[in-house]
């Protein structure tokens, strides 16, 4: 795998007719995120909590020309087995179409360089390559936008909680598809011209 190098590995898409997608993955404690906030003079905020520590781990890809983003929420930790279950039976299936490969950026997450991880992109070398970004440049990394935009407005404790962070705070463990959700629908505001970040 070659380091990132935006500008030829671009032509080389665009020249081959590859779509460029950026991986990430992302944890989220469902007790709500502390942020900056304010209150009456003499009133403390009250922030919804259910009292436990749950986290719920998220594998994501957002597709970068046109801001379509996949994911795969799971209870396992993050490992070389989990990352390529994402990126057979999610990533390709949503992405890959025959004659247009994918053109993956990831991090330097210990498991993406992991020899079974190699393996297993030697073996789908038609459908796509692999990019490294640089060590310790996240904002390179476009799946970031979604989690800060998530940790933003849907996990964030404010005075006033959003329904998406009262849903978040009330989630079961394992149920947190309906927010899931809500990140999907950020690809298609983008698109519409109504999202809040750019991809």
């Amino acid at each position: 795998m070659d380091p990132l190098h935006v500008s030829p590995s671009k032509k080389n898409a665009q020249r081959e007719g590859a779509v460029i997608v950026f991986e990430d993955e992302a944890s989220f404690r469902q007790t709500p995120t502390l942020h900056a906030t304010w209150a009456r003079r003499g009133s403390q905020p009250r922030v919804p909590t259910r009292g436990e520590r749950n986290t719920q781990k998220i594998f994501g890809a957002v597709r970068l020309d046109n801001a379509e983003f996949t994911y795969l929420h799971q209870e396992d930790y993050f490992q070389w087995e989990t990352y390529l279950a994402f990126l057979e039976h999610v990533l390709l299936p949503t992405f890959y179409r025959r004659g247009h490969r994918i053109y993956l950026i990831q991090d330097n997450a210990s498991y993406h360089k992991k020899q079974e991880t190699y393996d297993w992109f030697a073996q789908h070398r038609r459908q796509l390559e692999v990019f490294q970004l640089p060590p310790y440049w996240p904002e390179l990394n476009a799946t970031e936008r979604v989690w800060n935009y998530t940790r933003k407005h849907a996990t964030a404790a404010p005075v006033a909680p959003t329904d998406l962070a009262k849903q978040f705070a009330r989630a079961k463990p394992g149920d947190v598809a309906e927010i899931l959700k809500t990140l999907e629908t950020l690809g298609r505001a983008r698109r519409a011209g109504e999202g809040k970040f750019r991809a």
